[in-house]
């Protein structure tokens, strides 16, 4: 039997990369996105910050949806630099994780004040550790991250026979899988990086794998490596 791809990825993120993978294997992708992005209710006040920090395209979004003006913006990554210039901002990416973002900031940090706006559940205590260091740098929470169910047909793979193949982008949406599902099928995890496939540790799998660095497109390649090896068996 031919395997499926589930993804589990929050949209808008999902929808695109779901189209993708589709195209790139010829395999049905079940979407079951398991985290709804809602951006807060009002954008905090920017206007002491020189320079933003984005660790995600959600925050990007969520900060267009606000009503937030272009400024200057440090990313974590290239797709998330590349969707704060789509909004004006004069982006940078500086390293493929926030742990890296932070170390390329202390080996040259601006001068001037820096806001991370971020989403209820982050991880890596950019500001903290920036502020720490001497730099003037704070924070704000501008959306949330919640929780949703697995959908009537993830539930029908997942409790199937044939193989299921599930890309997994973050540590929240790992240990969200793993609380709800209860496989039978056989399971092929495929993480973004260590952190998240210890979220999803509890989970019985055929096969688990990890991504040789912590960003979409090299998620996109371990997933089509997964793929293959499950239909060469």
């Amino acid at each position: 039997m031919r395997p499926t791809i589930l993804m589990t990825r929050p949209d808008p993120d999902g929808a695109e990369t779901a189209r993708d993978l589709a195209r790139l294997t010829g395999l049905t992708v079940a979407r079951s996105p398991l985290l709804a992005i809602r951006p807060a209710a009002r954008l905090p006040d920017t206007g002491g910050a020189g320079r933003l920090i984005f660790t995600s395209r959600n925050a990007v979004r969520a900060y267009r949806d606000l009503g937030g003006e272009p400024k200057p913006a440090i990313c974590v990554g290239e797709a998330t630099a590349a969707e704060a210039r789509r909004i004006g901002c004069r982006a940078h990416a500086m390293g493929g994780d926030a742990e890296a973002m932070v170390g390329a900031i202390l080996a040259d940090p601006p001068a001037d004040p820096m806001i991370h706006l971020r989403g209820a559940h982050a991880r890596g205590d950019v500001a903290s550790r920036l502020a720490a260091a001497g730099l003037s740098v704070t924070e704000a929470v501008i959306y949330s991250q919640d929780l949703l169910d697995l959908t009537s047909r993830a539930r029908a793979l997942l409790d199937g026979s044939a193989p299921v193949i599930v890309p997994l982008y973050s540590p929240r949406t790992a240990a969200r899988f793993a609380a709800l599902a209860n496989p039978r099928a056989p399971l092929y995890l495929v993480s973004l990086s260590a952190a998240v496939n210890e979220a999803a540790q509890r989970l019985d799998t055929a096969v688990r794998s990890v991504a040789d660095r912590p960003d979409a497109e090299a998620l996109t390649r371990a997933t089509i490596a997964a793929v293959q090896r499950v239909e060469a068996m």
